[in-house]
């Protein structure tokens, strides 16, 4: 179903968001990655080309889709690139630790940009041409964005915001004949050929030295012990999930479960929450 699709992966030139733009193109999608520098870029393509991927099929774009004006240059250079954009797949985000009573408003706004605006004016400029197409639009949110965990506050607000806008856009684009389709994933394994694999390391423990939080902080699902997932087998699921036309994929399903407990049972699914997580 991918072969010849015109595909944009923003985020694509490190973490996941590279694993699904290999996995596109793979497929026989041609596929354009973003990432926030030409040096990532650069960097991203020549792992693409050690692992043995199509180059061919792989364009990159360098743009901070944060800052106003960059979601509708990436549109105009995919249009330009490849004739046109069929799917859209947004990977950008960020994830971190801090106590939400100690987050400054700023450094809020900066998770807010990182995990929904950088989303916004991309998806806006390319859902004609989605709708047109009969595309998908996949948005790659997370746990925390459907569970509020110790330490990963605004984190979650930024999710949930981004949770939301997906539904709202899939109450727009549906009717068109666009699919949206929201992924919301638990820590996710980085492979050993990850461009930042490096940066990555150390970096909650870092983060949870400096605001005074405890170790278990520092781990990939906070204070919650969740096993990453292994991201290969986590990009298929995402293409079989847009195969179905499925409207959100929550990855692993029993923390879907407990989500949906405490939106039913709120007292009781919270307080298994907390049984959940360590102290």
């Amino acid at each position: 179903m991918w072969r010849d699709r015109r595909v944009i992966v923003t985020g694509g030139t490190a973490g996941f968001g590279l694993v699904l733009a290999r996995h596109l193109a793979r497929a026989g999608a041609r596929v354009v990655i973003v990432g926030r520098s030409s040096e990532s870029v650069r960097t991203a393509l020549e792992a693409c080309e050690r692992a043995g991927d199509s180059t061919a099929a792989i364009h990159g774009i360098a743009a901070d889709l944060g800052r106003a004006g960059e979601g509708n240059r990436v549109a105009g250079e995919t249009l330009r690139l490849l004739g046109g954009i069929d799917d859209l797949f947004c990977c950008v985000g960020r994830s971190g630790r801090a106590r939400i009573l100690d987050t400054a408003d700023d450094l809020l706004r900066d998770y807010l940009t990182a995990n929904l605006f950088a989303a916004t004016e991309i998806t806006r400029a390319a859902a004609d041409d989605i709708a047109t197409a009969r595309g998908h639009v996949v948005f790659i949110g997370s746990l925390a964005g459907k569970i509020v965990m110790p330490f990963m506050g605004p984190y979650s607000v930024a999710k949930s915001a981004l949770a939301a806008y997906a539904d709202a856009v899939r109450i727009e684009l549906a009717p068109r004949g666009g699919h949206v389709l929201l992924v919301s994933p638990g820590p996710i394994r980085r492979q050993a050929d990850d461009p930042a694999a490096d940066r990555a390391a150390g970096r909650y423990a870092a983060e949870a030295a400096a605001a005074g939080l405890p170790p278990a902080a520092a781990a990939a699902g906070g204070t919650t012990s969740l096993e990453q997932l292994d991201p290969d087998r986590l990009a298929a699921q995402v293409l079989a999930a847009c195969a179905r036309n499925a409207c959100e994929l929550v990855v692993p399903r029993k923390v879907g479960l407990l989500a949906g407990l405490i939106e039913w049972f709120p007292n009781w699914g919270r307080r298994l929450l907390a049984r959940a997580t360590t102290r």
